[in-house]
């Protein structure tokens, strides 16, 4: 092999691999959404759905030290925006909390029985009588810039792969990070 080229086994794999990555990613066309004023750093193992699959799929082939620019689309992040997942429903459906006032922008935790419907839905409007929901991802539709380098990528050690992954092969955290309700949580822009 000549000198500075990278072996295929050290190479970012398809399913198994520890990639930890320095970057900063934004909205085509818009606002910074991690790493504005410095990178962000995220670490993560291939295989199991933990980023976003266009941001994993361009780093296959790829080794630590590599340096990278590309854009995912949207098909390959949130996913398209469905103009059916938005619906209107009469305020009376709804029970908030005393003393709490539904806005646009809010989130709603949102109970369902089909394993790939959102955790939460975001008010979108509020009329007379009636609230609009969007039941797609916030970033749904969204195409998205990455500027990053790879720090690491190695196979992954046993202690790195949580047993709950390898029975479901889908997102997951060994029940380490539960999902949250969120009503109502403003965020900074673009974070």
């Amino acid at each position: 092999m000549t000198e500075g080229a990278v072996s295929p086994e050290t190479r970012v794999q398809d399913s198994g691999w520890y990639v930890k990555i320095k970057y900063r990613v934004r909205i085509v066309n818009g606002p910074v959404l991690k790493g504005l004023n410095q990178p962000e750093i995220m670490d993560f193992v291939t295989g199991y759905r933990q980023v976003i699959p266009g941001l994993e799929k361009r780093l296959i082939g790829h080794a630590g030290g590599e340096t990278l620019s590309f854009t995912v689309p949207a098909e390959e992040a949130f996913g398209p925006r469905h103009n059916e997942l938005e619906f209107e429903k009469n305020k009376a459906d709804f029970h908030f909390p005393a003393g709490m006032t539904p806005y646009p922008g809010m989130e709603l935790p949102m109970i369902s029985h089909q394993s790939n419907a959102p955790d939460t839905v975001i008010i979108k409007e509020i009329r007379d009588d009636t609230i609009v929901i969007d039941c797609n991802h916030p970033l749904s539709g969204k195409d998205f810039y990455y500027d990053l380098e790879i720090l690491e990528a190695r196979p992954a050690r046993e202690n790195e792969v949580c047993g709950e992954w390898e029975q479901t092969a889908s997102p997951g955290s060994c029940g380490a990070n539960l999902p949250g309700i969120v009503l109502g949580q403003e965020t900074e822009e673009g974070s």
